[in-house]
């Protein structure tokens, strides 16, 4: 047990040493190790393939199938090719629609396992004797890895140095309260809990800071060993999903219920039992669109590429329908507004404490810091090393870190030797120094916070006394493209609060460069107010200055109370409730800790403000496209119920065989609604209030919904009655009706793309769409013009027809764009 043993035996034990392991070494473990990883379960493809035939429908067809396949044999007539046309065409059509659902479902796996690829947890590790931030996955035993608090620990390991560390075990051992750490060999054989000079995979850094060696990688650490999968993408069924389900069971029990009536109109009407049930199970699979779930979470996958793409990285689905109903974005300041890039500007070294200059200054700044020149670590803290490179300070190395910085106490404090080096909030630091002039300090303070410069006082303790240094300013430029993406987001109905640890003057500065427009507050200030005060200085407040994570909760729940739907970013260990408590929780991706990306349901791979806007407009455009499809195979869906139902009451042939439905479903659903769900954003989509979060999916389309059906309806029975009265042969009229209803639904496609006219979207800018439309098209012209004609009692259509069927499926497609000119009121 490592726990017994003292650091230097572990190190030897495992064949490394403080300056980590060498690359040969590394090499060899990783042979003998593999990976740091937990086994995922894989899902078999010709699993995924035969999971497509496991939908109750489906069920039904294969029955219709079973008694296609039977029937001959049972009636005595001599078997032919002819008998099992039925049989093979409904079983062609079953492969066909596992086909499309298993690429469909495939490519919605790959999505999420891209994702999970790209929101995998990284680690700082020492190897070859410098420092460097690594994949966690290639951890190998004998590791020197860095923490510090907010870090997920991703492996098993033996401390060998420390500060103030504490550790959440709870995932590990169910203790809900954090615990400290130590270095001292532990005595005897300890239970999880107990072993205090040991961290686990799995487990979270609260606080402090330390160094560990890798004793155990994957499937060999304490939570492997129970096979527990820790830190998965969770990828739950989103309300939207669940709303299909449900709207699909809905619809299927009206269908079956009206299908049933189709099997007794036929057989009171002396039809055949199984011509009426293929019929009757025929429309059954038309009508009932049982592909919406998997078309929504295709949909949904395909717009988490996309956003990948902009940087925004989803780690929850339902986030991205909430996304458009945003109506405020909380964002941190540093890092998200600003560039997190900092530079020393200015440094005074009044105050009437210790003099020393601006060098004593800079070494106690830069060595009173956990960062690594030139990019390891904390910006402010990088800033402020190359600030003393610059002047040639010292960095003096850390005996021990006596307090680390946290945001509730807005300092920190190392020792070197016998003196102590402070560094922190100017308001701060003064109230803890002797012979200081705070009066002198607090207004230079605020004189370089007026420029938007991030102010930190420098103080040393020595012989018991605190005595102030001077003051550093360093600037933080806001973003370039901040101030656009903040008036993009005020023009589409979204407020931006702005939250910083900073100083109120600084916030303000930079608040003014970036167009956020509103009064101030300090979070001591708001502590103070009850929520019925705060509610009120919200409506006005838009910048949050020297707050604390819990300030953010706050905040949070006093805008939720409002009725608003809050977008909140964060990047700390503590701001881990404001992630998860917000509608849309906006992770840090670059400078952000591990708990705070587990927390949220967007990780910014940049930390750019322009970038939560970005993914707003894109979560706009995948509920639009979504409803667009949606609407598209409801509008197309219950002609042919309605047509059948008709002409059985009245006596008529049938206008349509059960193969013609089957065929109508099969080239009419799933590729043009695919389409629709990579349609182009609205022009309009930002300039748009949020979408109410209550709203209805169909709000404001069930008429459209009607007016679609009938007139689907009544223009294939009026068409399929003038045929049959043209004297025409029934196979050429069902021909001409199917090939109508085929074209019918096509053009539907065109027409609710987009709330505007076609003409002003462009007919081909939507290019999948053509193709969607193009390839149903050509099948359908490959059926009529070859002998798959005759499997599907069909006859070539001659120019006329052909001319009749385009100018009435072109009539609906006329109505609704029409109808797309007659003022509505405006659907938020």
């Amino acid at each position: 047990m490592y726990a017994n043993l003292t650091a230097d035996e572990v190190l030897k034990r495992l064949g490394t040493s403080l300056d980590g392991l060498k690359t040969a070494e590394i090499t060899k473990k990783r042979t003998e190790f593999g990976f740091n990883e937990l086994p995922h379960k894989k899902r078999s493809l010709i699993l995924l393939f035969i999971s497509q035939f496991q939908d109750i429908l489906v069920y039904i067809l294969i029955g219709a199938l079973g008694l296609s396949i039977a029937t001959p044999f049972l009636e005595g007539h001599a078997l032919t090719f002819e008998s099992f046309l039925d049989a093979i065409v409904i079983g062609a059509i079953l492969i066909l629609n596992a086909v499309l659902g298993f690429v469909q479902e495939y490519k919605a796996e790959e999505a999420i396992k891209m994702l999970q690829k790209m929101t995998a947890p990284h680690v700082r590790v020492r190897r070859n004797g410098g420092e460097k931030i690594i994949e966690s996955r290639e951890v190998v035993p004998g590791d020197i890895i860095i923490i510090e608090a907010g870090d997920m620990i991703s492996a098993d390991g033996r401390i060998i140095s420390e500060s103030h560390l504490r550790c959440n075990e709870s995932s590990l051992t169910g203790e809900h309260e954090a615990v400290s750490k130590a270095v001292r060999v532990v005595r005897g054989k300890k239970s999880l809990a107990e072993q205090e000079n040991m961290v686990f995979r799995g487990t979270l850094v609260t606080r402090g800071s330390g160094e560990y060696i890798v004793t155990a990688i994957g499937l060999n650490t304490e939570i492997g060993k129970i096979a527990k999968l820790v830190s998965e993408i969770e990828f739950p069924e989103t309300p939207l999903q669940r709303k299909m389900k449900q709207l699909g069971k809905l619809l299927g029990g009206v269908v079956l219920v009206l299908c049933l009536f189709v099997l007794g109109v036929g057989y009171l009407k002396g039809m055949h039992f199984l011509d009426v049930l293929l019929v009757a199970v025929s429309l059954a699979v038309s009508a009932v669109p049982e592909g919406l779930p998997a078309v929504v979470t295709v949909c949904l996958a395909l717009g988490v590429r996309r956003m990948v793409k902009k940087k925004a990285l989803v780690r929850r689905l339902d986030s991205l329908e909430t996304l458009g109903s945003v109506t405020v974005i909380c964002a941190d300041k540093t890092g998200t507004i600003t560039e997190n890039r900092m530079e020393v500007k200015e440094a005074w070294t009044g105050g009437g404490g210790k003099e020393g200059g601006e060098e004593l200054i800079a070494t106690v700044m830069a060595s009173c810091n956990r960062a690594k020149w030139p990019k390891l670590g904390d910006p402010t803290e990088i800033g402020l090393l190359g600030y003393a490179r610059k002047l040639g300070a010292e960095r003096l190395n850390i005996d021990k870190e006596e307090v680390p910085f946290t945001s509730e106490d807005k300092y920190m404090m190392t020792r070197h030797g016998q003196k102590y080096f402070l560094k922190g909030a100017p308001e701060v630091i003064v109230k803890m120094c002797d012979d200081v002039n705070k009066k002198e300090v607090l207004e230079k303070n605020n004189e370089m916070a007026r420029k938007g410069l991030r102010v930190l006082a420098a103080a040393i303790k020595e012989k018991g006394k605190i005595k102030f240094l001077g003051l550093v300013a360093l600037e933080d430029p806001a973003r370039e493209g901040v101030r656009e993406a903040i008036k993009d987001a005020k023009t589409a109905g979204i407020r931006t609060i702005m939250i910083t640890g900073d100083n109120i003057i600084t916030a303000k500065a930079i608040a003014q460069q970036v167009g956020i427009e509103g009064d101030a507050m300090l979070g001591d200030e708001m502590a103070t107010l009850d929520k019925k005060a705060l509610i009120k200085h919200l409506k006005s407040t838009a910048i949050f200055a020297r707050v604390s994570p819990s300030h953010k909760l706050v905040i949070l729940e006093a805008l939720q109370s409002m009725g608003e739907i809050v977008a909140m970013s964060g990047d700390g260990v503590n701001d881990a409730p404001a992630l998860k408590g917000s509608h849309v929780g906006i992770a840090m991706g670059r400078n952000g800790t591990e708990v705070a990306r587990e927390a949220a349901s967007i990780v910014l791979a940049d930390d750019h403000y322009s970038t939560i806007v970005n993914a707003i407009r894109e979560g706009r455009r995948i509920y639009d496209n979504i409803r667009k499809f949606i609407l598209y195979l409801l509008r197309a869906n219950f002609d042919e119920l309605l047509l059948i139902i008709t002409v059985m009451i009245l006596g008529m042939p049938l206008p349509y065989l059960p193969i013609h439905i089957l065929w109508i479903n099969l080239m009419t659903d799933g590729l043009p609604a695919l389409a629709l769900g990579m349609e182009k954003a609205e022009a309009d989509i930002m300039l748009r209030p949020p979408r109410p979060h209550n709203e209805h999916l169909l709000s404001g389309e069930w008429g459209r919904l009607v007016i679609a059906g009938l007139y689907s309806f009544a223009l294939a029975f009026l068409y399929f009655l003038w045929q049959m009265g043209s004297g025409v042969p029934l196979i050429e009229a069902r021909t001409a009706t199917f090939t109508l209803a085929i074209l019918f639904e096509l053009f539907l496609a065109f027409t609710v793309r987009s709330r505007r006219p076609l003409w002003e979207i462009g007919v081909f800018s939507n290019k999948w769409l053509i193709w969607a439309v193009s390839i149903p098209l050509c099948m359908h012209l490959l059926l009529l013009y070859t002998p798959l004609n005759v499997l599907f009692r069909l006859v070539p259509l001659n120019a006329l027809e052909w001319l009749e069927i385009v100018v009435l499926a072109f009539s609906g497609f006329l109505i609704f764009e029409l109808m797309k000119l007659i003022p509505e009121k405006r659907r938020a």
